[in-house]
């Protein structure tokens, strides 16, 4: 049966267990860490005891703002989990430079041959995946904290903030790896349009008495076949939460007219995403999902490649006096993403309801 990762999937996930692990972050230039900490779903937080402003005048109180400021980013990371991760294979290198042809995304091919006597020993060779240029692009984003809210008590809506910090960064990460397959434009040879049978398993022109979970499966099994002629076999399946009963009922066993069904085999994870959206000062951002009736058949990682240079740095800094801001908190990530899109998914086209 088919892994299946959503935000509800892995949040789920997460509210099993403990989990622990260090998170770093910046102080007057110097690498410092602080221990995110979830047992059974719930998160350990700082609580401030002093006005943040007072704060920011010591190293020590700077430090406490910062793990509080950490801890409550990572809290919203939570809220909005990254799908992206059976796609990609993620690359930490600090020295990327700023575009690059990606010589890293390679693979070995080698063939043994009968060696006949006095011939020369045929020798194995890398090759490239085909895609764009990748690029390290920075992404920043910050909130100030003014003085009105110390002064009436508001330190509720620096935690809100904070935690919408990591909730924007996970839904940006999620809208860079996923957006590209999603954009693309595909030939002729990877798509796979929708096939219509009826109940007796037999193919017709068009949805007009067709059965629609035959239909349904028959078209994944296509898609199936289409990417392994194609020598780009895809086992992850992205799609859209409104289609994943359907999805669900086509990938099962099942019995029509007594002719039984096997489970459709050959699609190891699904990963339900339809995009993220928020209003930041009455302006309106979308990252757009995986339409409904649409899904594309991926095969991962060799090339898919997430490239970080620098994750997510946060800061604090004081404020600017003459608009009464007590504190800014800037947090700022170097990423880039490469995908060949073309080498490596099929686009599929579900049938319409008849």
């Amino acid at each position: 049966m088919a892994r299946v990762h959503s935000i509800e999937t892995l949040k789920e996930k997460r509210r099993q267990g403990t989990v622990e692990t260090a998170v770093p972050f910046l102080l007057n230039g110097r690498q410092e860490v602080v221990t995110k900490k979830i047992v059974n779903g719930e998160m350990e937080t700082y609580e401030l005891d002093k006005p943040i402003g007072e704060m920011l005048t010591s190293e020590n109180s700077r430090k406490e703002l910062l793990q509080k400021v950490v801890l409550d980013v990572e809290l919203g990371k939570e809220e909005v989990p990254t799908l992206y991760g059976p796609i990609y294979e993620t690359m930490n290198d600090p020295n990327f430079p700023k575009e690059f042809e990606a010589k890293w995304a390679q693979y070995g091919t080698v063939i043994f041959l009968e060696h006949l006597e006095g011939e020369e020993v045929k020798f194995g060779s890398l090759q490239a995946e085909q895609g764009p240029i990748a690029r390290i692009k920075g992404y920043t984003a910050g909130f100030e904290y003014t003085k009105e809210m110390e002064l009436f008590n508001q330190t509720f809506n620096f935690e809100l903030m904070n935690k919408a910090f990591g909730e924007a960064h996970n839904a940006l990460l999620n809208h860079l790896h996923l957006g590209p397959i999603i954009k693309y434009s595909y030939k002729a040879a990877n798509k796979t349009a929708p096939v219509y049978v009826d109940e007796l398993g037999k193919t017709l022109a068009s949805a007009t008495g067709s059965h629609f979970i035959l239909s349904m499966r028959e078209t994944l099994r296509t898609a199936l076949k289409d990417a392994r002629t194609a020598k780009r076999p895809g086992t992850i399946l992205l799609a859209n939460p409104a289609d994943k009963e359907d999805i669900d009922d086509a990938l099962s066993s099942f019995t029509i007219q007594a002719t039984p069904y096997r489970a459709l085999a050959g699609i190891t994870d699904i990963i339900y995403y339809d995009g993220w959206e928020a209003e930041v000062s009455k302006k309106s951002y979308t990252y757009p999902g995986v339409p409904a009736g649409k899904a594309y058949l991926i095969r991962p990682k060799r090339g898919f490649k997430e490239l970080v240079k620098q994750a997510l740095q946060i800061q604090a800094t004081i404020g600017d006096l003459t608009r009464l801001v007590e504190a800014q908190i800037v947090g700022d990530v170097w990423r880039g993403v490469f995908a060949a899109i073309e080498e490596n998914v099929q686009e599929i086209t579900f049938p319409g309801k008849a």
